[in-house]
This record gives C-alpha cells, structure tokens and sequence, in this order.
C-alpha cells in the first residue's frame, strides 16, 4: 500500500494532489492504454486526478501526449464501478474478520471507547443522524462517498447507513479507495 501522505502530480492539470485521489494509468510495451486503479502492471505510468472533469480530457491528452487513442466510453463509470465493487468487498472482508460495527448505538458506545478507526456514513442518510456521531480521532472528515443500498450490499441487507471499522489492516485501503470514489462522484 503506497504512502497516504504522498503526493502526485496530475498529469493533465500539472498539479500535485494527495496520492489517494489520483487514478494510476500505464502505457504498456504495446503501446496500449490500461487504467491500473491497484498498481498491479508495469509500463510508462502516468496519473490524473479522480474527477470526472479532468478524466473527459484523457482522450485530448493521450493524443497529445503520447500520440495514442485512447478509448474512453465509459471511462467514468468504469472506474466508479470498479471503486465500489473493491470497497463493498473490503467491507465483506473486515466483516467477516469481526472487524465492522453497524447500528447506531452500538457504533456510538464505540465511539465514546475510541475502538472505532473509521466511520463510513451513507450520504443519503439522515445530516442530523450522521452529524451525532463524532468521528474517530483518527479520522479527519466524514466519508459519505456511498449510498445506504451500497453499504447494505456487503452485510446483504437493503440499507445501511453508518458502519464503524475497528483497526485492521483494511482500514488503509478503505481510506484509499472512498477518498477516490468520494472525489470521483463529488462532480
């Protein structure tokens, strides 16, 4: 897992933005264009922001750049499904670790023990709900990137609207993949 405090440059704005917003690409040996969300291939890398303003430019910039076409149907939607299908099965898995805790109260009764490392929050669920349960110490800002039938997936229910994380090591990730998706759908 790379650094969460480590920077990137975006490639098209040419600024530095945290590394946990960005969205890895690699132009393999072949000359063909692969978005790389969990750095699992080799080649020319390069990074953007997770927005869906910068990512509509990709097309422009990968003829400019790298004098290739590059397909973009769906680019957006693509990444966004491929954000939430690892972040619903990373909260399966600390599930299934005995590492999430779901129900307000209970959540609550965590929080006030400082057991809680990381609050996830529907953002379509009640502001004044969300605004009752303090964020853990660890945790600098709500993350509110998934809806309440989102969150229900993994604990296969309908909804869900706040689910609390004990520490584990699926808490890195987590922060890695909502702070992307979060930044992602924020346009």
């Amino acid at each position: 897992m790379k650094n969460l405090c480590e920077k990137k440059i975006c490639h098209i704005t040419k600024k530095m933005h945290p590394n946990e917003l960005m969205i890895r690409f690699v132009l393999s040996p072949s000359n063909v264009f692969t978005l790389d969300l969990f750095n699992e291939f080799d080649g020319k890398e390069f990074y953007v922001l997770a927005s869906k303003k910068i990512l509509i430019k990709m097309k422009e910039f990968a003829s400019k750049k790298y004098e290739r076409d590059f397909q973009q149907e769906n680019l957006v939607s693509r990444i966004d499904s491929i954000l939430l299908k690892r972040i619903v099965s990373l909260i399966a898995l600390s599930r299934k670790a005995g590492k999430v805790i779901i129900g307000y109260e209970k959540i609550q009764r965590y929080l006030l023990m400082n057991k809680i490392e990381l609050l996830l929050q529907a953002r379509d669920g009640s502001e004044n709900r969300k605004k009752d349960l303090a964020l853990p110490k660890s945790q600098a800002s709500r993350i509110n990137c998934l809806n309440k039938k989102e969150l229900g997936i993994p604990f296969r229910r309908d909804v869900i609207t706040n689910v609390g994380f004990l520490k584990s090591s699926f808490t890195n990730p987590l922060i890695f993949d909502t702070a992307r998706l979060g930044n992602l759908r924020r346009c």
